[in-house]
């Protein structure tokens, strides 16, 4: 039976009371169930009861600017299992390897909106850029939103691209489209509305739309290139926050900065110039699943990424400061303008579509979103590593692939952001993949080889260590305690053979460190634990860098 797992609070609470409690002789809790390790995480509860929310934007920048919420201990990511994975939830899916054309796909479950009449059901008035919320004659509802007229194909592109690759990673964003707007197809429905610079709502008029219109990047024919996002399944329930829970949902028990995905999503953010970072650019919807309701969560809105800020080129400061520092402000201004911040003397390409991303000054350590966020800064070098594995197994020709995709009009934005987002790729592996100990894919055949993988080793610009040292024992499930079978050997290769007098244990505890003078983090032993099971063994535990 898969577990139920305790809020970390009450969990807390109920740790507290047993130890002033006086000591009795009791079981303690094992380390490994049957279920271990877990692939999917049990959301079992019904979720029915959630109701919608709305974050004050400009709230949130003073709340993470200046109050900076949420827990900062830095401790361990809560909802990783005992093999230091995350597990499919309504937060993440784990996608494996997957080729160029089913990440091109991504998430599309259809070829964009049906041809014909679309029926124009709400505008967006606000901003630089339109946007419109239309019913296509297949009746599906579509978020339609466009190019700045100074960079025609820049954040429709960079909506593509990056919707894709985000998927890839892992995680749940809208079906994103490509499409052509005629302005001769578009119907304003019986009660489509617009907001007035008050904030009052009047029905959209036919001025209006041509308003919107003008805003937008045209094409030479006079149709304007799109990005057609579907409406989410479910009912919007508003987005999530980076820090605590959702309140009223009985399944969200892991604090927001205390999930893996959300503190390893700060290296893919760095990647990707994914600056906008922040609550408004998520949403929860409540959904239907195995017979009950739950709140699934996504990523959306990925028009200022890589070299766009959506209605214009994204600005220098992007990814290198906040919005808001007190350091530089002051430099700046004691030195009367003299002192220069590094970022401004970066040059860029002419390319319009592009907008401003570069790899040669780009440094994944110190990227920076639009302002701080919990999830990023309570990002521990495992939580880093594991997303550096995952963006270094995108390989170039998927890369290729997916801005390919993006359809810019100009070979050399095509060939610029490729070598780009590859370089950036290649930087994220370098920075993060060296800083823990790196091995990975752990398997114990039936005759007690040992064999593994060291990840930095096999990426290939890392050194490989010199030697590993492992060390066996006899793990005890119920009191956790280790007897070691002598002291540690050294392997010049990553795999070793265990003691044959400890191969009829239930249980078997390795500790394996690697030696690399430029190193040290690889000198601390990642400890891996194998359960026997019929022809074998089973791996069950991995800690790799514990509180």
């Amino acid at each position: 039976m898969t577990r139920r797992r305790l809020r970390p609070a009450f969990a807390l609470g109920v740790a507290l009371l047993l130890a002033a409690l006086p000591a009795a002789p009791r079981a303690t809790q094992p380390a490994f169930y049957p279920d271990d390790p877990i692939v999917v995480d049990p959301e079992t509860e019904d979720a029915s009861g959630v109701r919608p929310w709305n974050l004050s934007d400009p709230y949130d920048f003073l709340e993470h600017t200046f109050l900076r919420p949420g827990d900062r201990s830095h401790r361990r990511a809560l909802n990783v299992n005992t093999i230091d994975e995350v597990p499919d939830s309504s937060w993440y899916t784990n996608r494996g390897p997957l080729d160029a054309a089913t990440v091109v796909r991504g998430p599309n479950t259809t070829d964009g909106p049906a041809p014909g009449a679309w029926t124009i059901v709400s505008g967006k008035s606000d901003g630089i850029t339109p946007g419109f919320t239309i019913r296509d004659t297949n009746g599906i509802i579509w978020f339609i939103k466009f190019d700045p007229p100074e960079h025609p194909e820049m954040a429709t592109g960079a909506e593509i691209i990056s919707t894709k690759l985000f998927w890839a990673l892992g995680y749940h964003v809208p079906e994103n489209h490509l499409a052509t707007l005629h302005r001769d197809n578009l119907v304003i429905g019986e009660r489509a509305g617009i907001r007035n610079a008050t904030g009052q709502r009047r029905q959209i008029s036919e001025a209006d739309v041509d308003d919107l219109l003008a805003k937008a990047a045209r094409r030479e024919d006079g149709t304007f290139r799109v990005i057609a996002s579907r409406a989410l399944p479910g009912r919007p329930l508003g987005p999530f926050r980076y820090h605590g829970t959702r309140p009223d949902d009985p399944n969200d028990i892991f604090p927001q900065e205390h999930r893996r995905e959300l503190r390893g999503l700060r290296a893919f953010s760095a990647w990707l110039n994914h600056d906008d970072s922040r609550s408004i650019n998520t949403l929860d919807t409540l959904i239907e699943r195995d017979g009950r309701r739950i709140v699934w969560h996504h990523l959306i809105d990925f028009g200022s990424t890589l070299g766009s800020a959506s209605v214009q080129a994204q600005k220098a400061r992007a990814g290198n400061e906040y919005l808001w520092e007190a350091r530089p402000t002051l430099l700046t201004a004691l030195s009367l303008g003299l002192w220069v911040r590094p970022w401004i003397k970066v040059q860029y390409p002419a390319l319009p579509a592009v907008g401003r991303i570069e790899a040669s000054f780009f440094q994944p350590e110190t990227w920076k979103p639009e302002y701080p966020n919990p999830a990023f800064d309570n990002a521990r070098p495992d939580d880093l590593f594991w997303a550096a594995r995952r963006a270094v197994a995108i390989p170039d020709e998927v890369i290729a692939a997916v801005v390919r995709a993006a359809e810019f009009s100009n070979p050399a934005a095509t060939q610029y952001l490729t070598d780009v987002i590859i370089a950036r790729r290649d930087k994220i592996g370098l920075a993060w993949l060296p800083g823990v100990n790196p091995l990975v894919d752990f398997a114990l055949d039936a005759q007690g080889t040992l064999t593994f993988r060291n990840a930095a080793a096999d990426f290939e610009r890392a050194t490989p260590a010199r030697e590993y040292r492992v060390r066996w024992g006899r793990f005890d499930n119920h009191t956790r305690a280790v007897t070691w079978a002598g002291p540690a050997v050294t392997v010049p290769v990553p795999a070793a053979q265990a003691p044959v007098e400890i191969l009829d244990a239930p249980f078997l505890q390795v500790e394996i460190a690697a030696v690399h003078e430029r190193h040290p983090a690889w000198a601390v032993p990642v400890a891996v634990h194998f359960r026997r099971v019929p022809g074998g063994w089973q791996l069950v535990g991995v800690t790799r860098l514990p509180d």
